[in-house]
Formats: C-alpha cells, structure tokens, sequence
C-alpha cells in the first residue's frame, strides 16, 4: 500500500521506513507539516502517518486542513501526547487512530494493516438500497452522499456516523454506544465531539424546510429517522 509518513525525528522516521518498506509498502517520508499537507492534498494515499509536533504545521492542523479539502484517506496519529484529551482531539478532527511513542513496529504494522482493511472492505451502496432514505445514493468507496442528484462530501469520521445510524433507523443511541462505535473509544472522555459530529451531519444532510433525520432524546441519545412516509 502507499503510506505517506510525516515524521521529523531522524531516528523514528528511519525506524518506521524500514519496517514499513520491509513489508513492501511503498512510503514518502516528509519532515515538517507544510510538506506533509501538500503531499496529503496532492496524491492519494491508502494510509497516512502523522506526527503530532512538526516544524511549519502541527499534525493536527495538517489534518483539518485535508479533512476539509475532501480527502478521505485514514489516518494514523504517531505522537508522544498521551492525555485523553489529545487522544480525543486527533480522533474529534478527522483522525482514524492513535499510537503514542514509544511503540513497537510490529504494533504499527498491525494498526496499518488493520485500519486499510476497514476502509477497503465495504462495497458501494446501490440507490436501491433499504437504508437509504429516498432520493440518497450513498457511496462508500468515496464516503459521499447525493441527495436529489447534488453530491455531499463527509469526512471520514461523518461517514461512519451516518453509516450507524443508517443501520439502526428508530432506535436510541446513546453517545456512549456512538463513541465506542465510531470513534473506538469506551469511556466518555467528556467532550462534546459526538455532539459536533452530528452537527455537521445535519447541516449536510437534512433537508431546508422539514423535520432533521437525526433526532435528539434529551437524556437518552439520538434517533435516525428516514422520513420516507408518503
């Protein structure tokens, strides 16, 4: 697979390539964060790796900036922040994953394969799908919608959410479930990023002038609802 590696320790970035290039993966190294958001936004890449703390950009930035250009590509945070509230941050701005320093190759190895094989295995949905609501194409290679012909790009992250929802249409979530579900993680760390998620899931998808597809249950959680009745 094609992996772009934004790292700027010498020692790490020469760690990684050969571990990585020894398995056959094909890998660009590049040391600071403008390089590493020029690289992101210029090629298509199966994963990326991205350092935290670079020179130019940080990791974090780097990643909003490409999540808001469109590119879907899953990423792996590398950093030496191990707070919960760093870990909940990378994965709240489009991060797939994060592997605190130090860890060992074979670990990163088994999170790069694991991660590709998630974003790979599911097939597009058809127009004529049951869970999608009508006038929606979904399209999970690309991880967009298009409603009535007008296509919505989402991010990584987004896609996921809807894509539960989208499998549990009438039944309360609670945030709990959707954390542990889409973002991996299984305690509430106490931010509000299951709350921004969807958020922006509704000003994409819900409709001008109608009831939201996603429904709030003060106290309980969400609701997905189609809104197909005649």
């Amino acid at each position: 697979m094609t992996i772009l590696f934004a790292e700027d320790d010498p020692e790490l970035a020469r760690q990684v390539l050969t571990a990585m290039r020894g398995q056959g993966h094909a890998v660009t190294l590049c040391t600071n964060g403008k390089q590493a958001l020029s690289l992101a936004l210029n090629r298509e890449w199966d994963v990326i790796l991205m350092d935290v703390s670079m020179p130019g950009m940080d990791g974090f930035e780097v990643v909003k900036r490409v999540r808001s250009q469109g590119v879907v590509a899953p990423v792996i945070f590398i950093t030496a922040r191990a707070d919960v509230a760093d870990r909940v941050e990378g994965l709240a701005i489009g991060g797939d994953d994060y592997l605190t320093k130090p860890f060992a190759m074979a670990e990163l190895a088994a999170r790069v394969s694991a991660l590709h094989r998630r974003f790979k295995r599911a097939p597009a949905t058809n127009a004529s799908s049951p869970l999608a609501p009508r006038g929606w194409r979904l399209d999970s290679v690309k991880r967009s919608v298009s409603i009535d012909g007008k296509a919505v790009e989402l991010q990584p992250r987004e896609w996921s959410l809807l894509d539960v929802f989208l499998n549990n249409e009438g039944r309360v979530l609670t945030k709990s479930y959707l954390l542990d579900e889409v973002w991996n993680i299984r305690f509430d760390p106490g931010t509000n990023v299951v709350d921004a998620a969807v958020f922006r899931l509704r000003k994409k998808l819900d409709p001008v002038e109608g009831p939201s597809h996603i429904e709030t249950r003060r106290g309980e959680g969400y609701v997905f609802h189609r809104h197909d009745e005649v």
